[in-house]
């Protein structure tokens, strides 16, 4: 049809429609007309079928098969029909439709589908092939009990199926004609009507042409008729609403490649295919040696496989996430904090878009932070030591002091053990932070680490009256882990339950396995337990909720470094830990975290993290 005029195509519908419109009534008309005649063939053998019943009983005594051969040859001659008596065992007595000599040639009629409807209803009817008489035919059969000297047996009545055909057919032909003159008034009418709507409608299609070419400044000026006028009104404002969204999309182009131009993070925007597509010039910056980035793979630009499995699965629409993150160093001293975002809009995907941030001074700041952590903790060493060791020897002398003297030599000693604690943690945490802490890692009991962690902190737990309750299945638990870090872990988490438990009470240490390769760790107090906003900053160096949770106000010798410790301690062996409430409800906090369960090959190995 596209090589047709749109006149020819529009008459052609509409002719196809009409016929369409036709067609299907008239074959439904078809089929209830063969219905309805059918039923009314059924009826009327029937009723003539009760009429023959009733003279047959009204006949009374047959002298013999002959007498009623004879009789059935008149009545059926009567009713223009084929009339048969058949015995209640399916012998034919009499048939007006053959002679009596041919009635022993007859077949048993015992299993005719007309008779055993009979039998079963007193009436029977069925249309169907007469293999005496070669033709179709409607049957109707009733039951005769024997009445009134009339044998037992079976009446049945025939008529002739082609007089149904005949005026089947004739209903028929009748209907092709009607059909056939409301088609040829249908083609005159689509002509007619197919040349009125394509003269009204060349204007609209020639403006609609326009507007699709990019002339967005065409309109309809002289509306084609009365039934197109709202038409012809849409396509103008559909044209004005074209011609505005398009300027807003050039508007929002220049914006959007102002802000690209203007952003001093590199950004890489991906189709969904993988490939670049755009950049903006702060990219081009950070990679000079790359030309022409289209079409281009991530990792034709920086030689990243993290980056560039980074992107992929961003691009992927069966990972659920569409935002992922990571850091990349292309170069000594070049660190980029990479964001990969999947770009998508109402379930269509359209690529990703990679935002390269250099966070190379604030790594270096960072790393000149820890240095001087670390150096300012070394340095502060000898000090401390040499503090301790005067104030350890005027205390362990015994030497003639006042009580104020005493109490201040006291308070010199705590401090310098406290300052000294702090040191050492800051050493530690400056090492676990650059990666310098080598790890031996080993199948471990993490039963044995509580315990261990349990006999350091006992002085402590015994001076606040603290008992440790341990909840571990009976066959043990084993992780990959260092040991003696892990014992670190326990002890600053069983140290912090101490500080902040209420006398007397029990601090419960629990594990279980969580059936994916992990095991979940916890160690749970009575204390006030910890704020939902302070949650996440707890495990952060120097922080401390002391408002919420120190006892009766007093210092309670923590560094606020404990927790900070445990988190990278934790993080190295590839766990995670948090804090949460007590799950039975009854206050205080809740420390878990979680450790890589050991392999069974693993339980007498030991490796070099």
């Amino acid at each position: 049809m596209s090589g047709f005029s749109f006149r020819t195509r529009l008459q052609f519908s509409f002719f196809i429609v009409v016929f369409i419109s036709l067609l299907l009534p008239a074959l439904y008309a078809k089929m209830i007309f063969q219905g309805d005649v059918l039923k009314g063939a059924e009826m009327s053998a029937e009723r003539e079928l009760r009429l023959a019943r009733q003279l047959v009983l009204a006949h009374g005594n047959f002298a013999s098969e002959a007498e009623m051969q004879r009789w059935l040859n008149t009545l059926g001659a009567q009713l223009d029909v084929r009339m048969t008596y058949v015995s209640r065992g399916g012998r034919v007595i009499a048939d007006s439709a053959v002679t009596p000599e041919e009635l022993g040639d007859l077949e048993n009629h015992a299993m005719r589908p007309e008779f055993l409807q009979a039998e079963k209803d007193q009436y029977g009817l069925s249309v169907r092939y007469s293999s005496t008489l070669e033709r179709k035919l409607i049957y109707a059969a009733t039951r005769i009990d024997g009445v009134q000297g009339v044998p037992e047996g079976m009446l049945r009545l025939a008529i002739p199926f082609a007089d149904v055909q005949d005026r089947l057919t004739r209903l028929q032909k009748n209907a092709l004609v009607v059909l056939a003159i409301a088609l040829v008034l249908a083609f005159v009418l689509s002509l007619v009507l197919s040349r009125y709507l394509a003269r009204s409608m060349t204007g609209m299609i020639d403006v609609a042409k326009a507007i699709g070419d990019g002339d967005y400044q065409k309109r309809l000026r002289v509306f084609p008729g009365r039934e197109f006028r709202e038409l012809g009104t849409s396509i103008n404002q559909m044209a004005e609403s074209i011609e505005k969204h398009v300027e807003t999309i050039r508007s929002q182009s220049h914006e959007f490649e102002a802000i690209l131009n203007g952003m001093h993070e590199g950004v890489m925007v991906l189709n969904k295919e993988g490939r670049i597509s755009t950049v903006n010039p702060a990219l081009a910056r950070i990679f000079p040696k790359t030309e022409n980035f289209v079409d281009l793979r991530p990792l034709e630009i920086v030689l990243s496989p993290e980056l560039q499995q980074t992107c992929d699965r961003a691009l992927d629409s069966r990972v659920p996430e569409n935002f992922f993150s990571l850091q990349i160093e292309p170069e000594r001293g070049r660190i980029y904090d990479v964001a990969v975002v999947r770009l998508q809009s109402e379930n269509m995907e359209l690529g990703a878009i990679v935002v390269f941030h250099d966070i190379s001074e604030l790594k270096r700041l960072e790393q000149v932070r820890r240095d001087f952590v670390a150096n300012v903790s070394h340095e502060l060493r000898t000090p401390l030591t040499t503090i301790r060791g005067y104030s350890e020897t005027l205390v362990d002398n015994n030497m003639a002091m006042n009580p104020q003297a005493e109490r201040f030599l006291e308070i010199i000693l705590r401090n310098a053990d406290h300052m000294a604690k702090m040191v050492d943690d800051l050493m530690s945490l400056a090492r676990l932070e650059d990666g310098r802490e080598s790890f031996q890692i080993q199948s471990i009991d993490v039963l044995n680490a509580a315990r261990e962690a349990i006999r350091t902190c006992e002085p402590l737990a015994q001076r606040a009256e603290i008992d440790f309750s341990l909840n571990f299945p009976a066959e043990g638990l084993r992780a990959e882990a260092d040991f003696d870090r892990i014992v670190q872990v326990f002890r600053n988490l069983f140290e912090n339950a101490i500080r902040y438990s209420p006398l007397g009470e029990c601090i419960e240490v629990s594990g279980a396995s969580c059936g994916d390769g992990f095991l979940m760790l916890s160690v749970q107090d009575f204390g006030p337990g910890v704020p939902q906003e302070d949650r996440e900053r707890v495990f952060e160096r120097f922080y401390r909720v002391e408002k919420h949770r120190t006892k009766k106000g007093t210092d309670n010798g923590s560094t606020g470094l404990g927790l900070a410790i445990c988190r990278h301690i934790v993080e190295r062996h590839g766990g995670v830990i948090r804090t949460t409430t007590r799950l039975d409800g009854k206050g205080g906090a809740r420390f878990e975290f979680t450790l890589r369960e050991a392999r069974p090959e693993m339980h007498h190995e030991t490796t070099q993290s």
